[in-house]
């Protein structure tokens, strides 16, 4: 019987710590790093990996996905599955499937579609509705085959309105019998293994709106209700709270924030730290602010958004300016035909126009004359412009870049695509300059988000090649830590995104020369549940990838392997109690 499950020989470690990098070999049994050596004999291992000239890393962790659905269809959470992403975090901005009534399935399915486009007939053909309240969502989660680790937080939308009911939770706060059973729920909650609770505080600005245009729940709750619940971990001693609080130019609730990590003293996670050309202070505003609230004893990290990403749509898809009263009037307008009647309607293309203001589109994707005319697709007069930014054709055309956009709908039957310039910066100074201060977390891919015009999942492969292999800005050491080092050790979960011995062997390994991934282009895919499409960035150069040391990659294909767990908040990674008593070892 051979001493070691897998050997991987040979192999450039950076190991996740920040340490120098340094060959060897790395030896796994029962799914944890047995061993790391300088020359350990191939025999003693029943299968071994050749890693001479290649990367090996932690396994990728993303603080905030939402493949809450998806991982019922999908046990490999792609696309960040294919981008060496070994975990991920659900539940985030409050939004989930637990606690939920039976009656108000069907609510919530449509909750999600509307606010982040997951579509409603993959969710009623995969969800089975098994469970009601949260440890119930853990029981089946349990069942449910994984191709990587899945940690949760308790979506606070889900909780109010579960226990509030629906209209009550967006027109009041709770009584105290609401809120002594919400806290009751969060408490078995995380007996379970919740890691924490999320929610989104937008006020009425949030550009995730709910199926009839108002705020969701959170977005206008009273904050003492939340901090009420701050409490319960603050009790335990345990748990994460995210909070998404911030967009720019909008809303910034970040006297919100300061005052849920005071009465948690627990870590908080605000949302979203990114770099924006047209507002070069935004970003340092946020950084100045994290190293105030250091200063005062409070524990807040800023999720980032610092990574090349893009959108690709057509109006019946896009859905993500609905901040701005008449795009909320317009992307929930219903179908092609009558989207393109609206656009063509001169009474909303006044309302329109009067009320467009570029800063506050920014934040949902970019302003309409930053858009690119991707495709008319039916839109013969416009097809000359095919390639060129609306402001661009706006000039040509001696117009305003919004009766630009909503002519090409119109005529297009709102089937034109568009693509947007970029989400956020591309420039590799201030995207570093995030990500290397100490208090932000890489990744914010939205993961099972946004699938019809968005991909997020990539970001771990672009920081490599953008601000590690193409300016040099960060080093393999630095990006690989903020990677997967920082965010277990602020999430709790323990023994987890590093290569240590007696650590998870999550891992991937990769030829460093070649990783990358095909920019400024989706590929469109009809692999969801009812042939629904999505958007998708596959990885290239990635060779292994292995979740609790089993291989669920090799060579960008998956092996069929699905050792993924539920991963629990274990508080201190000195207490192996606390990680025991998170439920995460029951699994």
């Amino acid at each position: 019987m051979s001493k070691y499950d897998i050997l991987i020989k040979g192999g450039t470690i950076v190991d996740g710590t920040n340490m120098p990098r340094f060959f060897g070999d790395i030896a796994i049994k029962n799914g944890l790093v047995e061993r790391i050596s300088s020359n350990i004999p191939a025999s003693d291992a029943a299968r071994v990996i050749d890693a001479e000239g290649k990367i090996v890393a932690p396994g990728v962790i993303d603080p905030h996905t939402h493949y809450d659905a998806q991982i019922h269809w999908d046990p490999y959470c792609t696309n960040s599955g294919w981008h060496g992403n070994t975990s991920v975090v659900v539940g985030n901005c409050g939004f989930g499937f637990m606690p939920c009534a039976p009656e108000a399935r069907d609510r919530y399915m449509l909750m999600m579609e509307n606010t982040e486009q997951v579509p409603l007939s993959a969710m009623r053909a995969a969800l089975p509705w098994t469970w009601e309240t949260f440890p119930q969502w853990i029981d089946h989660m349990k069942q449910v085959h994984k191709g990587v680790n899945v940690a949760a937080f308790m979506p606070l939308n889900s909780l109010m309105i579960y226990v509030m009911g629906y209209e009550a939770s967006k027109k009041r706060g709770a009584t105290p019998a609401e809120r002594q059973r919400m806290r009751d729920m969060l408490n078995e909650a995380m007996d379970k293994g919740a890691i924490g609770f999320g929610f989104s505080y937008l006020n009425q600005f949030n550009s995730h709106k709910d199926i009839d245009g108002s705020p969701m729940p959170t977005d206008m709750m009273q904050i003492d209700d939340a901090l009420y619940l701050a409490e319960v971990l603050r009790e335990r001693d345990q748990g994460v709270i995210q909070m998404l609080a911030e967009l720019p130019v909008v809303v910034a609730n970040r006297r919100e924030v300061e005052e849920i990590a005071r009465v948690s003293g627990r870590p908080v996670l605000h949302t979203v730290i990114a770099a924006f050309d047209g507002l070069p202070e935004f970003h340092t505003s946020v950084m100045g602010w994290l190293d105030d609230v250091e200063a005062k004893g409070l524990n807040i990290f800023s999720q980032a958004l610092a990574a090349r990403t893009w959108n690709e749509f057509n109006a019946v898809d896009y859905n993500a300016w609905q901040n701005v009263d008449p795009f909320l009037e317009f992307t929930n307008g219903g179908d092609a035909a009558a989207k393109a009647a609206l656009a063509a309607d001169p009474a909303f293309r006044k309302r329109a126009s009067e009320q467009y203001d570029p800063a506050l589109m920014g934040g949902a994707g970019g302003p309409l004359e930053s858009l690119i005319l991707h495709g008319a697709h039916g839109a013969e007069g416009w097809v000359k412009h095919e390639g060129k930014q609306i402001d661009e054709i706006a000039r040509l055309e001696g117009k305003a870049p919004v009766d630009v956009f909503f002519d090409i709908v119109a005529a297009s039957g709102a089937m034109a695509d568009f693509r947007t310039t970029v989400s956020s910066s591309e420039d590799p100074v201030k995207i570093a300059q995030i990500l290397r201060h100490k208090r932000t977390l890489a990744g914010t891919s939205d993961g099972g988000a946004h699938v019809k015009f968005f991909s997020g999942g990539q970001y771990a492969t672009d920081n490599i090649v953008h601000l590690v292999r193409g300016s040099g800005l960060m080093t393999l050491e630095e990006i690989h830590h903020k990677l997967s080092y920082v965010p277990a050790r602020v999430l709790g979960l323990y023994k987890r995104g590093a290569l240590l011995e007696g650590y998870a062997a999550d891992i991937y390994i990769y030829d460093y020369a070649k990783l990358n991934y095909k920019r400024n282009e989706y590929d469109v895919v009809h692999d969801m549940p009812g042939g629904e499409f999505r958007r998708v960035v596959r990885a290239e150069g990635i060779e292994w990838i292995m979740v609790n040391g089993e291989i669920t990659f090799k060579g960008g294909q998956t092996t069929g392997a699905v050792p993924g767990r539920l991963l629990g908040n274990g508080g201190p990674l000195i207490d192996a109690s606390l990680f025991a008593r998170s439920g995460i070892a029951a699994e």
